[in-house]
């Protein structure tokens, strides 16, 4: 027996992209907060003096760094604009249409901010080296 791909579609699809975005916004949600303790601890490294956080501020001078930023700043868009869809979708304002927002705000409006933010960031830091 042959399924249409119109029901495959419609009915193993459609789940797994919810369970997806589930496990994006874990990752993403672990991946900033990785971030944060990184950006602690370089914080923390004005307290033993400013030869020691010149130091620190070198090493993120590295343009595999620069990549990285560029990097977090995806990671920020999706974290931020997955959970504006599941926002809508607790409160009831999208349930029937959470496939449509989720290409919606995390591919199509996602990928024109990344693009608008990556593409100076690259531009200045990574292709000046």
């Amino acid at each position: 027996m042959v399924i249409p791909p119109r029901i495959l579609v419609r009915n193993y699809i459609s789940t797994l992209l919810g369970a997806s975005a589930f496990y994006l916004q874990r990752v993403t949600g672990v991946l900033l907060l990785g971030y944060l303790l990184l950006h602690v601890h370089t914080v923390h490294m004005i307290s033993a003096g400013p030869a020691a956080f010149d130091r620190a501020i070198d090493t993120f001078r590295n343009p595999l760094f620069h990549l990285l930023e560029i990097g977090l700043l995806a990671v920020v868009i999706l974290h931020g604009l997955n959970g504006i869809r599941i926002v809508a979708i607790d409160l009831g304002v999208a349930t029937r249409h959470q496939r449509k927002l989720f290409w919606g705000l995390a591919a199509v409006l996602g990928l024109v901010i990344f693009i608008a933010g990556a593409w100076p960031m690259f531009m200045n830091s990574v292709l000046r080296r």
